[in-house]
């Protein structure tokens, strides 16, 4: 009987006390602190929280509080209570649970092996509610053969998934852009004379910035919040380029 009330969140004196009234009925704290030996102030301290509780309750009798234990089926209505409690806040735990699964990491990859692993993990995961959305090299496509036809790989794969693909370029590089990925009927360019942070990809709930040169090097961050920042300033830039 006493574990179960432990378990209910009922301390050693609560429980106790608590017991000790049901078996002496109406009383004072005199005939309750005899029969659980513990001192009359302790007895006191611990009523008035059965009393919050709702599982005690009291009278005068000239000058003198009697106390009495409400029927132990009130023990049912603190246990819905809390229940009812733990329903209202399960959402809000539930969020914090969320925002620490989605944790934000930063992976910096360096060579062309490290490069193509990361970006063939990514196209792997893509569904049709994914996106690619880039801001393009620029020199790249007119000095690294290599990097054209890395990159045109890569949007052949995203096109034989579907996804919603889209690249802004600059106006300068339009001929080679225009002739390298020729074909490709999935993707959707655009262009414009500002200049962008080039090479810069947002996928889903990554963001990741890479230059080509002699060693690639590509730094990857993996956070929904960020992703969704340069989501939003892209298709902002979207809007406004042709």
């Amino acid at each position: 009987m006493e574990e179960v009330l432990k378990d209910l969140g009922f301390s050693e004196r609560e429980i106790k006390v608590y017991l000790s009234l049901l078996e002496l009925g109406e009383t004072t704290v005199g005939p309750i602190s005899a029969s659980t030996r513990i001192q009359h102030s302790k007895v006191y301290e611990t009523l008035e929280k059965l009393l919050n509780k709702g599982l005690v309750s009291y009278i005068i009798k000239s000058k003198t509080k009697y106390f009495s234990a409400q029927n132990p089926k009130e023990l049912l209505n603190i246990q819905k209570d809390k229940e009812r409690k733990l329903i209202e806040i399960l959402p809000e735990l539930q969020q914090k649970q969320k925002f620490s699964n989605e944790k934000q990491v930063s992976t910096v990859y360096e060579g062309y092996p490290a490069i193509k692993s990361m970006f063939n993990s990514i196209l792997d995961l893509l569904n049709k509610n994914s996106y690619y959305y880039a801001f393009a090299f620029k020199e790249e496509y007119i000095s690294s053969d290599s990097a054209s036809i890395f990159l045109r790989a890569i949007h052949m794969k995203i096109a034989e998934k579907r996804i919603d693909d889209r690249l802004i370029a600059s106006f300068d590089i339009k001929k080679e852009f225009v002739k390298n990925y020729k074909g490709i009927k999935n993707l959707k360019i655009r262009f414009t004379k500002i200049n962008f942070p080039l090479g810069l990809m947002i996928i889903d709930n990554k963001v990741i910035n890479w230059t080509w040169g002699e060693r690639p090097t590509a730094i990857k961050i993996t956070s929904k919040q960020i992703a969704q920042r340069y989501k939003q300033f892209f298709l902002e830039m979207w809007k406004i380029s042709k």
